[in-house]
């Protein structure tokens, strides 16, 4: 077998010779450098040499000199195979120190094989010495070397400097390339843990793999909770169906989003609404990745929303009611008046009982539709400057005197409380409401404590309720040790109709009606309850503006004033309404035309305008209503008196009667008296005619 030693620095070209002349039945041993080379030839001569030029330590010139000066290895073939030395003057060079063959590199392999095999089969007889160069010629020959290794150190300086300028040049790109990257991570990693919506991303079975410190606020987890836990486990479980079945779909790639509204469980327990909007992350193969969401706290919305579909239904509930309330304020005027009217004609016992049944009952009909009236559009009522110490003192009284025994009730209230400016009754009616309230909740008896007292709220506490100013205040507190009220119907006892007292307990307008005053005042309610501990009602009424001071002196009544003969034209379209009220006049003294609508009142006006008085007018009537029929009238004659009467209570009605000139109203049902004295105050005004 032929031995061949190679001779080469570069791992790759010793490793692809050795491969190559392995294959083909040749005894390979490689050397890294002339020196090696020189030293293993010695110890065990081959039978070829193949070697570089351009090497380390000593290169393949200086190693092909001292091959030929050596007479053990100078009749051994030495080939040259280099890819640094290519020029012609490189291969006289090679030829002129003995070289057999000179191949340049990348030679293909059967040419090489070839070359081998040519030098190989060259005679084996001594070759001729290599003749020794006369003195001048070796010293040509060192000067063509020379000339040569400067000639290949120069290309080789120039390759290195070419090749130093290209690595600045990508070391600069790469560091280049890595800033941009690092900046890239920064922005996203910034995007992703200081966004104000929490970001999450999804394994495809629904597990969290990373989250952000937006989302552990939202969820109050920790970042390590989280990542336990699946998005399902957060859902609430109405909404758990339908989110798997979204990840189901966009995996199978029939979605590609997933947007919706829905409840998170907080870690507390608590629940928080939020806005989920999923992706699916593909690869460039269209694989699924995982999921990204996009988290947000929505909840301050939802409450918005609920208050201003409550406010809606309030407002529909309201429009209901004061139609339902006109029509009953129809019924119950003529029956008012007339039981006041029986009373005088009724002398048995039995039947003034019967009466004064009758009265009590139309009476609290009444209270029901004011009442109903009051949440629906709200009271606007006498504003006076109201001290609420007197107001507390008589429901003290009334509280003493009605509630049960077991209840313990005390009063606190300061003698230098501000006067709040307001309608005494209305107020009367909010403490009043409350206190039963609180009475309802004690069925087996506690403490009911009123605290009455001065309070100024800053911008921070006034903040903290919609409905509320910076400002001095009037505190109603109505505190009971009852039952409490469970958080999940909180929001919900200050609408109309609603009420856990047993069917016929009430009516579910007590708190509804207070709260609907309350505002009417400019105040707000604050409620503090926790079942089995009691509850607080805490309601602010606001110090502002000058009204006079109430007169709680009651006056003497000396009954309903009679008139002297005076025409009254009563004007409405319900016939129970007129014919009481034409009796109840024509019994005090008046006389009384009566008229059926707007357009009848007005022909017998025209045709009695001499003697008539005062016209009494309804304002919702068919054919004219009342502001239509009151035009006609003050066309007719502008200094007409006229009392103008509604069921509705509408502030609206009243200011269009306002705007025909109208200074005076009574509202349905309306008492006798307080008709009687009604008419006689507008007589008394406009004088006799």
């Amino acid at each position: 077998m032929t031995r061949v030693l190679i001779v080469d620095d570069k791992e790759d070209n010793l490793y692809y010779l050795q491969a190559l002349l392995g294959g083909h039945g040749f005894a390979v041993e490689a050397a890294r450098h002339g020196a090696e080379a020189l030293v293993k030839a010695r110890q065990n001569p081959p039978d070829v040499a193949i070697s570089d030029l351009l090497m380390p330590v000593m290169d393949g010139y200086t190693l092909l000199r001292h091959w030929k000066a050596d007479p053990r290895l100078k009749q051994i073939p030495f080939i040259v195979y280099t890819a640094t030395y290519t020029e012609p003057e490189d291969e006289r060079l090679a030829l002129s120190l003995g070289a057999d063959a000179f191949i340049l590199k990348p030679a293909e392999p059967d040419a090489f094989l070839a070359r081998l095999r040519e030098v190989q089969d060259r005679p084996t007889a001594p070759r001729p010495a290599a003749p020794t160069p006369a003195p001048g010629d070796e010293k040509e020959l060192l000067k063509n070397y020379s000339e040569t290794l400067i000639r290949k150190l120069e290309e080789k300086t120039l390759q290195l400097e070419e090749s130093n300028r290209a690595l600045q040049q990508d070391i600069a790109g790469r560091q280049a390339a890595e800033e941009r990257l690092r900046e890239s991570e920064e922005r996203f990693r910034a995007t992703f843990e200081q966004a104000a919506v929490g970001i999450s991303h999804v394994d495809l079975d629904g597990r969290l793999l990373r989250v952000n410190d937006k989302l552990c606020e939202i969820t109050g987890y920790t970042r390590e909770e989280l990542l336990e836990r699946t998005f399902l486990d957060l859902s609430a479980s109405e909404t758990q169906a339908e989110s798997d079945a979204a990840r189901r779909a966009m995996l199978a790639g029939r979605q590609h989003t997933f947007t919706t509204e829905k409840r998170y469980q907080r870690k507390n327990g608590s629940n928080v609404w939020v806005n989920v909007v999923i992706s699916l992350l593909r690869d460039e193969t269209g694989a699924p990745k995982y999921f990204i969401a996009v988290t947000a706290d929505i909840t301050e919305r939802k409450i918005l929303e609920e208050h201003f579909l409550r406010t809606q239904r309030m407002e529909s509930i309201g429009t209901l009611a004061g139609g339902i309330a006109h029509d009953l304020n129809n019924v119950l005027a003529p029956i008012m008046m007339s039981v006041q009217m029986l009373q005088t004609k009724v002398t048995d016992e039995e039947g003034r009982s019967l009466l004064r049944t009758l009265q009590s009952c139309a009476q609290r009909g009444a209270d029901l539709v004011r009442q109903v009236l009051s949440f629906a559009r709200g009271m606007e009522g006498q504003r006076v400057a109201v001290n609420l110490r007197h107001i507390g003192q008589d429901i003290q009284k009334i509280i003493r005197e009605t509630f049960p025994k077991q209840i313990e009730f005390t009063l606190h209230t300061g003698r230098d409380l501000w006067p709040v400016p307001g309608d005494p009754t209305q107020l009367h009616q909010v403490l009043m409401n409350l206190c039963v309230n609180a009475r309802d909740a004690m069925p087996d008896g506690g403490r009911l404590t009123v605290t009455l007292e001065n309070v100024v709220l800053d911008e921070v506490y006034a903040g903290m309720h919609p409905e509320g100013k910076p400002g001095p205040y009037v505190m109603v507190k109505v505190a009971d040790t009852g039952i409490g009220i469970p958080p999940e119907i909180r929001d919900k006892i200050f609408e109309p109709f609603f009420t856990t007292k047993p069917l016929g307990n009430g009516t579910g307008l007590g708190l509804s009606t207070t709260l609907t005053i309350v505002k009417s005042h400019n105040g707000f309610i604050n409620l503090y309850s926790e079942p089995g501990n009691g509850t607080k009602f805490k309601v602010y009424f606001p110090i502002e503006g000058t009204t006079p001071v109430a007169d709680p002196t009651p006056t003497d009544k000396a009954g309903p004033p009679h008139g002297k003969g005076e025409t009254v034209l009563v004007v409405d379209d319900e016939e129970n309404i007129r014919r009481v009220a034409q009796s109840t006049l024509e019994r005090f003294g008046y006389q009384v035309l009566v008229a059926a609508n707007g357009a009848e009142a007005v022909s017998l006006y025209a045709k009695h305008r001499a003697k008539v008085a005062l016209v009494l007018t309804d304002m919702a009537m068919p054919v004219m209503d009342g502001p239509a029929t009151i035009t006609a009238l003050r066309a007719i004659n502008p200094t007409v008196a006229i009392v103008g009467s509604s069921g509705l209570a509408d502030n609206a009605v009243v200011a269009r009667a306002m705007n025909n000139g109208i200074c005076h109203f009574v509202a349905k049902p309306y008492t006798a008296e307080a008709l009687l004295q009604k008419i006689h105050d507008v007589l008394q005004e406009t004088g006799p005619r």
